[in-house]
């Protein structure tokens, strides 16, 4: 997703290798066929199958019988009160419940709208936008998934949610995962992304302090460090990106920020990251 829309916004990036990576992703799903048409959910949860669409459809393949299967699964894991629960372990904040995966259940139906379902996906997408905002969020991974999934259903998404996320920003230009936790690079590009799905200008000042705290808290290889709060359940492994124990949620993190950034840098918007950079040099 971070590649995407940095390519969108004129960035250079390694489109060949991105493109081959999601035709495995493709492959791959596509081995677990049978298991997902009979909704067996396996291993990785509606979520994992959630961004396999996402990273998927933002390359633009075109639809094939893998694809169908996912869309089909996540379709039919939707609950009747409307959204998709968190099926699996919870290990916040990437599965730490309904919110993050109702949201992208709605955009995974709307970029998915089978011809022949496409009457019954629409009353998926609406009963799930209802679930969003009658829901109470909790934590900043609700605040800043609830908003684009509202806007992705096609509704303008509660003001009083919006001005709820922005009065969450600390005095350093960051959000924390919780009220409890530091400001980090996961919690505020997210709600950046978030608030420029709601249609907020890089610009805005909000959006600048954002991209103020971003800017500092880089690290020289070009990563962010967040700190894993998840419990751990496997043995150790080395990914190959930086940060140890702390590198799967880095790497989650470091996709969001990229992905503010890159809004930041689009035509009209430059000014905002020069001048936040400017803002913070030592």
């Amino acid at each position: 997703m971070a590649v995407a829309v940095a390519r969108a916004g004129g960035s250079k990036v390694d489109w060949a290798l991105e493109t081959a990576q999601s035709r495995v992703t493709a492959s791959l799903r596509g081995g677990l066929e049978q298991t997902l048409y009979q909704v067996v959910d396996p291993p990785s949860g509606v979520d994992g199958h959630e961004f396999s669409i996402l990273r998927i459809s933002g390359v633009g393949i075109p639809p094939q019988p893998s694809v169908d299967s996912l869309v089909f699964h996540i379709a039919a894991m939707q609950r009747k009160e409307g959204d998709w629960p968190n099926y699996g372990m919870v290990r916040p904040p990437l599965e730490d419940g309904g919110f993050s995966h109702t949201a992208k259940g709605i955009r995974v139906l709307q970029l998915n709208l089978l011809p022949g379902r496409k009457a019954e996906f629409e009353e998926r997408i609406a009963r799930a936008a209802d679930w969003l905002k009658k829901a109470s969020p909790r934590s900043t991974e609700d605040r800043t998934m609830q908003l684009p999934g509202i806007r992705w259903a096609g509704q303008k998404p509660p003001e009083d949610r919006v001005k709820q996320l922005i009065a969450l920003q600390r005095p350093n230009g960051g959000w924390g995962q919780t009220g409890n936790l530091a400001s980090d690079a996961y919690a505020t590009g997210e709600a950046l992304y978030a608030l420029h799905e709601t249609g907020m200008a890089a610009t805005h000042p909000v959006y600048s302090l954002g991209v103020d705290f971003l800017l500092r808290t880089q690290k020289g290889d070009g990563s962010w460090l967040v700190k894993t709060r998840a419990a751990s359940f496997q043995p150790y492994f080395e990914s190959g990106f930086p940060h140890g124990h702390d590198q799967w949620i880095s790497q989650s993190g470091t996709a969001w920020a990229a992905i503010a950034l890159s809004y930041a840098t689009r035509k009209g918007s430059s000014a905002a990251v020069t001048q936040a950079s400017a803002r913070a040099q030592p």
